[in-house]
């Protein structure tokens, strides 16, 4: 079994779609050499094999001798022979090319999209990655799949004028001038294509877009009644993608009735030719039946390289849609690199809005614009380039992205959950001890849910833990946090989908877990839960993004009218029916 070779972004070209395609099939120059030799072997004993023919009529039975016709036979046979086994080789290694070349642009499409992080968030939509990742690497593999067959098609397509103007000049000609014409009239089908293509490329991941935000939403429409409008749009794009499917399907039917229709006339041409030759007296009997079989054979590397210039141009258009992704720049790729880096002294803080996150501490952030706290958020961990996050004083875009992920944790509602066991989704660290997963589970009040489930742990979870409630989602994102023991956790609103007896004990369990020695580790919650704020050691006021008041709960009740209002005004809307 052939091993995938490793990549890295620096040994694959992506500037543009061709560039990208030819240096994939770099990487796997032997395969392609493979299959362009046992192409070239297999056609090409496909094309003596008329010539054969041709001889066994003339020199056998034209002639009457038998012993040429036995020689010649056995010609024929040894050549079916070569045919077959390279042409067995030849598909086999095919196939291999075009498995390998898909894993190389899985490999460098998932690589790059890891690299890119929170950042792809915004610059490509959910449809297009699917998409990007699943049908356009599988068209590019088979597109450089048909390089060999295309260059040995060509070779056979050589070999057989080279025999033609050996045995007749005028024929020769003939075919020299007839199949360069067909090919350029085949490839002017094929701009079409390439353009319906690429606008059915382009619908298809819109479509697949908007599917998985309906998908998403799908309790939330309900709730709002918006299920119709959706629905109309969803129909409207289903429609798009449709009629550019019936554009590309037309295309395509152009391309296979000019496979078809093309190669016949060559053979038509050449035999009637040919024919008119014989009764010439201008060639021979053996010679016509050799020109026959050579323009029936021509139908078939021609079709070959029509087809394969189908599948290089669908190819094309998705590398790409594919170069566009690689070609999105990943912040600060330089410093990944950098692994001798070390977590500068001080506390985490944002000089923008003010706010400063102390060691072992409770910090709760309440935002009077709630769009505040998740940009803010952002900004501590690093999501968006700000350059506003500081350790002390050193910039938080100065340090190398991995250390930055490995000492500060942003956990949101919106953070998946993947089909695997509990325990591997909230621990996927094996250096986590049972115990430390035990006392996480105890802060987050999660130990019910564990315990209830049929293998504990070692249950396994749907893809987005779809078996789970809203609350029991969040208190085992809530577990995985704590089980991460990032140096600072920032929590966006941890407990808003739980009860509030749950949230007021998860609250009181993770105020003690800071009063008690944590190594100096702080968790900070955007929140506007007054169970919380109750329990928070320390609550910063947030207004127009920069921080407005800090203290205590109770005092920030007591002195900030602005906060007092706020609070007087959500507990009002938690109470209204």
């Amino acid at each position: 079994m052939q091993r995938i070779p490793e990549v890295g972004f620096a040994g694959i070209d992506h500037r543009s779609a061709p560039r990208f395609l030819f240096a994939l099939a770099a990487r796997q120059k032997a395969s392609i050499a493979w299959a362009v030799v046992t192409s070239s072997i297999w056609n090409t004993s496909q094309v003596l094999i008329p010539v054969a023919i041709g001889r066994a009529v003339d020199r056998g039975i034209t002639a009457g001798n038998n012993d040429e016709l036995v020689t010649w036979s056995l010609v024929i046979l040894a050549l079916g022979l070569v045919r077959a086994t390279t042409g067995t080789a030849f598909y086999r290694q095919s196939v291999v090319i075009r498995t390998v070349s898909g894993c190389l642009a899985v490999r460098l499409v998932t690589r790059h999209i890891t690299a890119l992080g929170a950042s792809v968030v915004g610059r490509q939509d959910v449809g297009n990655l699917t998409a990007t990742s699943t049908s356009d690497v599988a068209t590019i593999g088979n597109g450089i799949r048909h390089l060999g067959r295309v260059i040995g098609s060509v070779v056979a397509v050589v070999v057989i004028m080279v025999v033609m103007f050996t045995i007749s000049a005028p024929l020769g000609f003939l075919v020299l001038v007839i199949v360069p014409a067909v090919v350029g009239l085949s490839g002017l089908l094929l701009r079409p294509l390439h353009r319906h293509q690429d606008e059915y490329r382009y619908q298809q991941g819109r479509l697949a877009g908007r599917a998985v935000d309906i998908a998403a939403g799908l309790r939330v429409l309900r709730g709002i009644g918006g299920e119709r409008r959706f629905a109309a749009a969803f129909h409207v794009d289903s429609a798009q993608l449709r009629h550019a499917d019936v554009e590309v399907a037309r295309a395509e039917a152009n391309v296979s009735a000019a496979e078809v229709f093309m190669p016949g006339l060559i053979a038509a041409v050449v035999t009637y030719t040919a024919a008119r030759f014989v009764l010439d007296e201008r060639v021979t009997i053996g010679q016509m039946v050799a020109f026959y079989a050579f323009a029936v054979f021509l139908t078939l590397p021609l079709h070959d390289i029509i087809e394969g210039a189908s599948q290089i141009t669908r190819a094309l258009v998705a590398a790409a849609r594919v170069t566009d992704l690689l070609n999105i720049e990943a912040p600060h790729r330089a410093q990944q690199a950098q692994g001798d880096a070390s977590w500068p002294l001080g506390p985490l803080n944002d000089s923008y809005s003010g706010l400063s996150v102390p060691p072992s501490t409770l910090l709760a952030v309440v935002c009077a614009d709630p769009p505040d706290a998740d940009a803010l958020a952002c900004r501590l961990a690093r999501f968006t380039e700000s350059g506003t996050a500081k350790v002390g004083d050193t910039p938080l875009s100065s340090l190398p992205l991995p250390l930055v992920r490995s000492r500060v944790l942003l956990a949101r509602n919106s953070d998946r959950f993947f089909a695997d066991t509990v325990r591997r989704e909230i621990a996927a660290s094996t250096t986590v001890t049972p115990e430390e997963i035990s006392e996480a589970l105890r802060i987050a009040c999660a130990t019910d849910i564990v315990d209830a489930l049929p293998a504990g742990l070692d249950t396994e979870m749907t893809g987005r833990g779809r078996t789970f409630s809203g609350g029991q989602l969040q208190r085992l994102r809530l577990t995985r946090s704590l089980v991460a023991g990032a140096e600072v956790t920032l929590l966006v609103e941890p407990t808003n989908a739980v009860d509030a007896y749950t949230e007021h004990a998860i609250a009181v369990n993770l105020a003690d877990h800071h009063r008690s020695p944590v190594d100096g580790r702080s968790t900070v919650v955007f929140t506007m839960s007054p169970l919380v704020l109750q329990q928070a050691h320390r609550v910063a006021y947030v207004v127009d993004g920069r921080v407005a008041a800090h203290g205590t709960h109770a005092e920030l009740l007591e002195r900030h009218p602005g906060y007092r209002d706020l609070m007087t005004r959500d507990e009002t809307l938690a109470v209204e029916p």
